[in-house]
């Protein structure tokens, strides 16, 4: 990501237990995290930080479990529009699944940027809102400060548009995908597809 982040949180001041378990042993102990007594902000303000930041990780977290359902149902569309390539009579099927993959593609796209494969290509390709969405959240977590209004309403609108995506990606998967499921059950399409051989021109000497 560029100008983001995925790190959780710093947990606010208070008290705290840790458990250590082995086998059926067990061990507990308490600990308080005190704040910065350099730090001007009340605990409601350290609160609100955490409250804010965790919204983000959860919204964050729904749009990554998204995008991974995406690419799992692709692969499966994929896989049988695929065996069905050279195989007469299933037009439909094929034309259904493409679309089918086209629709969720673009929902993916506006998600996450697909092109990254290095840390600098966020500055060849933009950002896409998962992105914003954790850049926003990683601006909030400087200092010991409560969220601003600016931040509060960057968050609601990248999240209100990452809302609106996954809307379609459930559209997608309540209708259209058991719709595509029905074309392939109706069609008999055949568990396992040989594939035609195809036969190398002979060569001849003259």
């Amino acid at each position: 990501m560029w100008g983001g982040s995925i790190q959780g949180p710093q947990a606010v001041p208070g008290n705290y237990q840790a458990r250590l378990i082995t086998g059926e042993d067990s061990t507990t102990v308490t600990f308080a995290i005190l704040k910065d007594p350099r730090s001007s902000s009340t605990q409601e303000d350290l609160q609100a930080q955490f409250d804010f930041q965790i919204s983000v990780r959860d919204k964050l977290t729904e749009t990554h479990l998204a995008i991974k359902q995406i690419r799992d149902v692709r692969k499966q569309v994929e896989d049988v529009t695929e065996r069905l390539e050279d195989h007469e009579g299933m037009d439909k099927i094929k034309e259904a699944g493409k679309a089918l993959v086209e629709q969720m593609t673009e929902i993916e796209e506006s998600l996450y940027q697909t092109k990254n494969q290095s840390r600098q290509d966020p500055l060849n390709f933009p950002i896409r809102l998962n992105n914003k969405l954790a850049a926003v959240s990683r601006s909030a977590a400087f200092g010991d400060y409560r969220p601003t209004e600016q931040a509060i309403a960057v968050k609601d609108e990248m999240s209100g548009k990452i809302d609106a995506e996954l809307a379609k990606l459930q559209t997608i998967l309540d209708a259209d995908l058991p719709a595509f499921n029905k074309l392939v059950a109706d069609s008999a399409v055949p568990a396992i597809i040989i594939k035609k051989k195809k036969v190398k021109p002979e060569m001849t000497s003259k």
